[in-house]
């Protein structure tokens, strides 16, 4: 089997967890992990690695059977997760030792061969990055979640294709389009309170031009799953905890029993927010996003007594 490094959100790691343990050994073996980065052994082709929706970045440990594309090459280093310069001694014996092995031309323009060196703590090594499925490499819109995020979210709140999902602060349509696409979600409700240009539309998506503190065109516990990002900074005002608490007690209203909320927020303003007796708190997941710290909440609707 291969053995790969690949990268997420930072904190995200007990999330996809339970996913990345759901695959049989032999089909992938999970060989350790920080809280933006896991090593794993797989035989799954490329094809069916880089389909891994959760999954910022795969690199391949270099071996024998590395799948190179066109005669270039480039190379580039990773430090912790971010990139770093490669002391010269040490790149000129890489691309030598790259060059020799596999007979590639070093042309950072035209390679399609992209090696990596890594450095995680105490650990170096050299690798080859997985080219990037087409919807991971898809033009954002300004503050859009990334699939990647997306997806995330979606798996924190246990989501499935048979559930309704909404998203109250919809914006683009991130959360809603990764559900539909990602998870073969067949209702989604995105609610935003003007249309975005370019936001997501695709069969399955119930666009609504509404506020997110008043949701009266969705019935009262109808919805299964509630997953959102409210933008951020927008609501770090003197007005934030009762625009939360509002949009909450529609949450509320709308969910089924038991029904589940995921929110992430940048906004420390949340935590005051949120109604200890309607919303059982049942995880906190600190995570970084674009290097800004957030927090991922799920919640649970409380079952009327």
């Amino acid at each position: 089997m291969a053995k790969y490094f690949a990268t997420f959100p930072a904190g995200c790691y007990p999330i996809i967890e339970r996913h990345l343990k759901s695959f049989k050994p032999q089909d992938l073996g999970l060989l350790g992990h920080d809280e933006s980065s896991v090593i794993f052994e797989s035989p799954f082709s490329t094809e069916r690695l880089i389909e891994l929706r959760f999954l910022t970045n795969i690199y391949r440990f270099i071996d024998k059977e590395l799948g190179l594309r066109g005669s270039f090459f480039s190379l580039a280093m990773l430090q912790n997760g971010q990139p770093a310069t490669i002391e010269p001694v040490k790149r000129t014996e890489l691309e030598a030792k790259i060059v020799n092995d596999f007979g590639l031309e070093l042309n950072v323009h035209l390679s399609r061969n992209n090696f990596y060196l890594i450095q995680r703590g105490d650990e170096e090594f050299l690798t080859l990055r997985l080219p990037r499925p087409k919807f991971k490499r898809e033009k954002l819109q300004a503050g859009e979640l990334r699939p990647e995020l997306a997806h995330i979210l979606c798996l924190a709140a246990g989501f499935k294709a048979k559930d309704t999902l909404l998203d109250s602060f919809a914006g683009s349509g991130a959360i809603p389009f990764e559900a539909v696409r990602g998870f073969g979600c067949k209702t989604a409700i995105a609610v935003d309170h003007k249309k975005v240009s370019g936001r997501h539309e695709a069969p399955g998506i119930k666009w609504h031009e509404a506020d997110a503190v008043h949701l009266d065109f969705i019935d009262a516990n109808s919805i299964n799953r509630v997953i959102t990002d409210p933008p951020w900074g927008i609501y770090d005002t003197a007005t934030a905890v009762e625009t939360y608490r509002a949009s909450l007690q529609e949450i509320f209203r709308v969910l089924k029993q038991d029904g589940v909320t995921v929110i992430l927020s940048g906004s420390t303003q949340l935590d005051k927010a949120i109604p200890q007796s309607e919303f059982k708190i049942i995880k906190e997941y600190p995570i970084l996003v674009s290097g800004k710290k957030a927090k991922i909440y799920k919640l649970q609707k409380l079952v009327e007594k």
